[in-house]
């Protein structure tokens, strides 16, 4: 399959210097691609691999939309902070990374049915016991990604209800999270479960999952605001993914869980 092409956004003003004129799927044709962005730093949702190339549970789902509604997607790779902004102002289309359905989010954005789920975790060093759950944290040093639904936000609600961080370090990315915990720069990370799963999976021995989930959240495509038919297009082809078995195909592949779509509903949470 044709990858898809990334575009390095490298300045965050960027985004809301020249908006796109197209809205919905109808504009998005005529103009001849769909203009997408992810973070390409949550792996295994979203990564750059060895051939400097968009790869992940996310950038699967990714292709087969295109694949699916017809129309090429050029993926814009940026830091999350500047991607639900950029998506607002018009810089985006839809978006590829990860993003929580909320009640929020839901009155600016147009979102697909949901084709992931993400549980927010804490994770700790393997040989931690001093950490046993999100109500352990007071006075530790906790990780996140930086503003993230399933990062900064739940920790911030974390310190409020069972007591203040020593300090709140915020990230851009999962990489640089995990090398910190592994280092012990933190104490311990918030971050949804699979993008646990695909660390501990790939460092034995090195961090485990503690206590039960802070929350679990649906993830789904978000879009911009009345683009319904581009909508519909997008959730004709995650059903489609679903029924083939493609999103549990992927979700062993990259993130080791397996009938990952039994988990999912059929509607917007």
């Amino acid at each position: 399959m044709k990858p898809i092409r990334i575009a390095m956004t490298l300045l965050v003003c960027a985004l809301v210097a020249s908006p796109v004129a197209a809205f919905d799927i109808e504009d998005i044709r005529e103009r001849g691609k769909l203009i997408g962005a992810t973070s390409g730093s949550l792996p295994p949702l979203t990564f750059v691999d060895k051939n400097n190339e968009l790869d992940g549970y996310d950038i699967q789902v990714a292709r087969f939309v295109e694949k699916e509604i017809g129309i090429p997607i050029e993926l814009n790779k940026l830091d999350w902070k500047g991607i639900l902004p950029g998506l607002q102002t018009g810089r985006f289309d839809a978006v590829f990374s990860n993003v929580n359905i909320t009640t929020e989010r839901r009155k600016i954005f147009e979102y697909s049915i949901p084709y992931s789920r993400a549980a927010v975790v804490i994770v700790v060093k393997a040989d931690d016991d001093s950490i046993t759950g999100y109500d352990t944290l007071a006075g530790k040093v906790v990780g996140a990604i930086s503003g993230g639904n399933d990062g900064e936000i739940p920790a911030r609600k974390m310190a409020e209800e069972f007591g203040a961080f020593k300090e709140f370090k915020g990230y851009a990315g999962y990489t640089e999270m995990y090398a910190d915990m592994a280092i012990g720069r933190v104490d311990a990370v918030v971050s949804p479960d699979l993008a646990a799963a695909n660390f501990i999976k790939e460092r034995p021995g090195v961090a485990k999952i503690v206590g039960e989930p802070y929350q679990v959240r649906f993830v789904g495509i978000p879009m911009r605001k009345g683009a319904v038919k581009l909508k519909a297009a997008i959730d004709a082809a995650i059903r489609k993914a679903r029924e083939q078995g493609l999103l549990d195909e992927w979700a062993e592949k990259y993130i080791g869980l397996e009938n990952y779509s039994a988990q999912l509903i059929d509607h917007l949470p």
